[in-house]
């Protein structure tokens, strides 16, 4: 389709302009706008070329692809408008299957530059050379370098050249023009250069002998056609009147005599910090021994890699700088401009670095391999050491690397490069905090850092201590001194863009942004659109199955973009299979997803996320509990069996909950099986602080619209929270409602769960009869609906009630049944409690003994399998039953190690509990400055968290300290254990021989509540 349609009359805005005379550009006023990756800047063009004309999808298709195009051609294409029309408005219409580009006059510097040609020739026309050839000259400085560089495509090659023949021929005529002025003097370095550019255009050689004649250098002309040999006979002399040239300054190798030794290495900044290890390991790995001339075989390489802004170029510069003594050759610098739309082509390079080291222009070969060649020629033997700065890929550097094993390379990029031949590699991370504050300190001033230390921890977090950020938030500071550095963290808090962008003042080229966008800008469509979606999780880090499931693609699809994202360090892999975005470059994806993705399409990328983790959060689940049927499939059997484990923390998955119920609500459902599925995780590792206020916002969403299914289900995991924490009157409101709703619904499985935990409440209130009524209800709920795990739960957690009641004997039999289940089920969880019930059952039968070994090996089944809680409540238990066996020593080693455990996970009731029974040991074993120390801690703990054991270890502490105290007789010890107990223990049924007295039995005993004890689901039960 070629369509042409009424041109636009009028800009569209005065202040746009665009441009084909050298990379593609499009400015609003004095701002470049992003115009995206390079085949989207490759449809831009076309559509430049082609403006105020209709071009069908089909040319654009070929014009990027050729006659092989990928089978998303026209879809990527629409992709690129798409986006093309998010930067410049509505200037793009769509006609048809195609697109016009309207333009007004004098937005395109191409058809300003063709009018200035067309006023120029006008006035040779009319006799005015001079005008004339002004108006060429003014033209060709609109050029910018080469057209359309850096943009792919068999269109775009077309017009590379069309243009750059057409820049070549206006040229050729304002060259014209100056000689009819007679300014020939100052053509003869113009026109050498542009016949070694083009050797083979006749008229150029022409002009350039018809101006060494009017030189008086006529003896250098040659008229010969190119590539032939000059004229035979005598060289001619100067012309009448002029003095003879001086000889020309050449050798036979073609080097320039007296050519200095290149030092090309760029300034460092003198705010450069840190760094020290990996600057001293490229000084290591490419200083040359002493021996190094016999002993060195290859190239010494090192490359230097990390995400945009982290500081490769400014480390590999300092490095190079210390070792110059070490290269006394010379040291060549290059910027390859990888992540630019121009990436140095290899051959200029090499051109440039052949000058540096001498080669005449005329002498630099045309052919690249001969090229090439001679630059190896030139370095070998040589000590040089070059440094290739910003490499594209390892194409770009490998023509430049030399051959002698005496030079040395240094290589910075964004990308991988992993076919680089290097012996060192490099990826850098983020400063340290202490080198950031340092960093900051150099620029912004060390003094503003030492008075407000807090702020600038936090400034530097603000930075995510990248370098980059860190120079822009530094310079700021710099150049407003009166600011506080508090005050600074708050604005950027509120205006977290004002770091993102542009440093005032320098340009929009010098913001982290612009930094981050050269990558960005490399993506196709898909990775850019992958690289988006990362952003919108509240996780640390996401698998790769997880990036996939965001995407809406294949997991073989997404392995291959995200390959391609981090090579061009977007993107970080902290482990195979997991990926990460640094803090700084998630609100860069994040604020290119509010650009380029509707709040649907966003809410749809959760909502798949949220259907993955709550698929591998199952699969947990199934492990852990083996048979229950909350782990069942929710749908038809996957085609390929989830990995293992959670794609990331539990932290992150209820953040995703959260996520994706704020983003669509109808998700509610999803989201609290999601949440319950990680009941194993929380319980066994005793994580339930994290997961109160996501639930109680998801419950809320449920309430709102009437999801009772919903409701019930996150109702019981906060009301288990809340249970842990100490809460026990909230807990037991929520898991009332939590019941109403299961039963409503009629979620018996879940229901089985719900009823053990309202009896742990009840339990640990001390209301024993009705904790014994409901593990009973829950007994015959779960063995109606089918959930044996929920029964053998419900058996285990009930001996405690049963103990209390006077019913040991049902005791045993309880903790016998669900441990024969577990082992039946092959479930190691269920397994670890029942020995852990079955060791409080003989501690209270004075089988002082066999507690100690079924404690001892509950947790450590517990611990082989991932649930250190075990570790911890077991400990605590131990101590008891060491107690109640009169073993003071052991009791009191048992009790510190219980409570290092219960602080290692965080569980404060449980070290509440295990100080209280250290303090008694170590009373017990006639320590009794020790023993007041740690009552006295005991004491504090409790009275935080509100527990009436308060009371017994002020009494011990009491007893301890009397004036009439003598000798370890204090108060004993209550041997209720802090693990899922809230009362002391009954008597034991031997005799007990310490000097302590014994326990108090169950009738004699108040009843305490631990404020973070009883077992809510995941296996503990409330000690008796």
């Amino acid at each position: 389709m070629n369509e042409a349609l009424p041109a636009v009359s009028a800009a569209a805005d005065p202040a746009a302009s665009f441009s084909l005379l050298g990379p593609v550009q499009a400015r609003h006023g004095a701002l470049a706008l992003p115009l995206g990756p390079p085949q989207q800047r490759a449809v831009l063009a076309m559509l430049l070329c082609r403006h105020n004309t209709v071009v069908d999808t089909g040319e654009l298709v070929d014009g990027l692809w050729g006659e092989v195009p990928p089978h998303t051609a026209v879809g990527t294409v629409r992709s690129y408008v798409y986006r093309l029309r998010r930067i410049l408005g509505d200037r793009i219409d769509t006609h048809g299957q195609g697109y016009r580009l309207r333009l007004g006059h004098g937005e395109l510097d191409l058809c300003r530059f063709e009018d200035l040609v067309a006023e120029a020739r006008g006035a040779a026309a009319d006799g005015d050379p001079a005008a004339a050839r002004d108006g060429l000259a003014k033209g060709l400085g609109m050029w910018r370098g080469t057209p359309l560089a850096g943009l792919p495509g068999p269109q775009a090659r077309i017009q590379r050249d069309r243009l750059a023949e057409l820049r070549l021929s206006v040229l050729v005529e304002r060259i014209e023009l100056d000689l009819l002025l007679d300014r020939h003097a100052r053509l003869v370095g113009e026109l050498t250069g542009l016949c070694a550019e083009h050797p083979r255009h006749d008229r150029l050689r022409a002009l350039l002998d018809t101006v060494l004649e009017r030189s008086g250098r006529g003896g250098e002309a040659r008229t010969a056609p190119p590539g032939g040999a000059r004229p035979a006979g005598p060289p001619q002399g100067p012309a009448p009147g002029t003095a003879a040239p001086p000889p020309a300054a050449d050798t036979s190798d073609g080097s320039r005599p007296g050519s200095p030794t290149p030092a090309q290495l760029p300034y460092v900044p003198v705010d450069f910090t840190g760094r020290a290890g990996p600057e001293q390991a490229i000084v290591d790995a490419l200083a040359p021994s002493p021996a190094a001339g016999t002993t060195l075989r290859s190239v010494a390489i090192s490359a230097v890699g990390g995400i945009g802004g982290v500081g490769k170029t400014t480390l590999a510069v300092h490095a190079a700088h210390r070792l110059r003594d070490h290269f006394p050759d010379g040291q060549l610098y290059a910027n390859l401009r990888g992540v630019r739309e121009d990436p140095a082509e290899p051959g200029a390079v090499l051109a440039s670095f052949l000058r540096a080291l001498g080669v005449a222009d005329a002498a630099v070969p045309d052919d690249p391999e001969e090229r090439a060649g001679l630059y190896r020629s030139r370095l070998a033997g040589r000590r040089v050491l070059l440094v290739l700065d910003d490499a594209r890929d390892t194409a770009q550097v490998e023509p430049l690397l030399p051959g002698s094993p005496t030079c040395a390379v240094l290589v910075t990029s964004r990308h991988t490069l992993p076919g680089l031949p290097a012996s060192l590699r490099i990826r850098l991370d983020v400063l340290p905090d202490a080198e950031a504050l340092a960093m900051l300190g150099r620029i912004a001033g060390e003094a503003r850092v030492a008075a407000e230390p807090d702020a600038a921890l936090a400034l530097v977090g603000r930075c995510g201590a990248l370098p980059l950020a860190l120079r822009l938030a530094g310079s700021r500071l710099a150049t407003r001194p009166a600011w506080a550095l508090a005050d600074y963290v708050r604005l950027l808090d509120g205006a977290r863009p004002a770091l993102l962008g542009r440093a005032g003042g320098q340009g929009d080229a010098d913001g982290v942004e612009a930094c981050f966008r050269l990558s960005y800008d490399l993506l196709d469509p898909a990775q850019a659109r992958l690289f988006r979606m990362l952003s919108l999780p509240r996780a640390a880090t996401l698998d790769t199955a997880g990036a996939a499931a965001l995407a809406g693609m294949a997991e073989s699809e997404a392995e291959g973009h995200l390959e391609r994202i981090a090579a061009l360090g977007l993107l970080e892999s902290p482990a195979p299979g997991v990926h990460r975005l640094h803090d700084l470059l998630r609100e860069f994806a994040a604020a290119r997803s509010r650009e380029d993705d509707t709040p649907a399409g966003r809410a749809a990328a959760l909502l798949r996320l949220l259907g993955h983790v709550r698929e591998r959060a199952r699969t947990a689940y199934a492990a852990a509990r083996p048979g229950h049927p909350f782990a069942a499939p929710a749908g038809p059997p996957a085609a390929a069996p989830a990995p293992p484990g959670l794609p990331f923390d539990h932290a992150s998955v209820l953040a995703v909950a959260v996520q994706a119920v704020e983003a669509a609500p109808e998700a509610v459902g999803a989201a609290a099986d999601t949440v319950l599925a990680l009941d194993p995780l929380l319980d066994g590792s005793f994580l339930w602080g994290a997961l109160v206020s996501p639930a109680c916002g998801i419950l809320g969403t449920a309430q709102a619209r009437g999801d009772i299914r919903a409701a019930g289900r996150i109702g019981h995991m906060l009301g288990a929270a809340l249970m842990r924490l100490g809460r026990l009157d909230e807990a037991d409101r929520a898991l009332q409602d939590a019941d109403r709703a299961a039963r409503t619904c009629g979620d018996d499985i879940v229901r089985t769960e719900i009823l053990t935990t309202r009896a742990l409440v009840r339990q640990a209130l001390a209301d024993w009869e009705a904790a014994e009524a409901l593990y009973r209800e829950a007994v015959d709920t779960g063995t109606r609906c089918g959930n044996g795990w929920g029964v053998g739960h419900a058996r285990s957690n009930s001996v405690g009630a049963l103990m209390r009641l006077g019913r040991a004997a049902d005791a045993d039999a309880a903790a016998r049944a669900a441990l024969d289940a577990a082992r039946a089920r092959g479930d190691r969880y269920a397994e670890a409690h029942a020995l852990y019930s079955q060791g409080i059952v003989a501690r209270h039968a004075g089988r002082t003994e066999e507690a100690v070994a079924r404690h001892r090996e509950s947790a450590e089944l517990g611990l082989r399998h991932g649930y250190p809680v075990y570790g911890a409540m077991n400990l605590v238990s131990q101590t008891a039953a060491l107690l109640a066996g009169n073993r003071a020593r052991d009791a009191a080693e048992c009790g510190e190690r219980a409570v290092e455990a219960a602080r290692r996970v965080g569980w404060r009731a449980a070290e509440a509990r295990a100080l209280r029974l250290h303090g008694t040991a170590l009373a017990a074993a006639g320590d009794r400055e020790a023993a007041a120390a740690r009552l006295d801690e005991a004491i504090r703990l409790l009275d935080a968290l509100a527990l009436p054991e308060a009371a017994d270890a002020r009494a011990a502490l009491a007893a301890l300290t009397a004036p009439e105290a003598a000798g370890p007789s204090v108060p004993a010890p209550r041997t209720a254990e802090p693990v899922r107990s809230t009362v002391p223990a009954p008597r034991t049924a031997g005799p007990v021989r310490a000097a302590v007295p014994a326990p108090r039995t169950a009738e004699s005993a108040p009843p305490t509540a631990d404020s973070d004890s009883g077992r809510i689901r995941g296996g503990r039960a409330a000690d008796a």
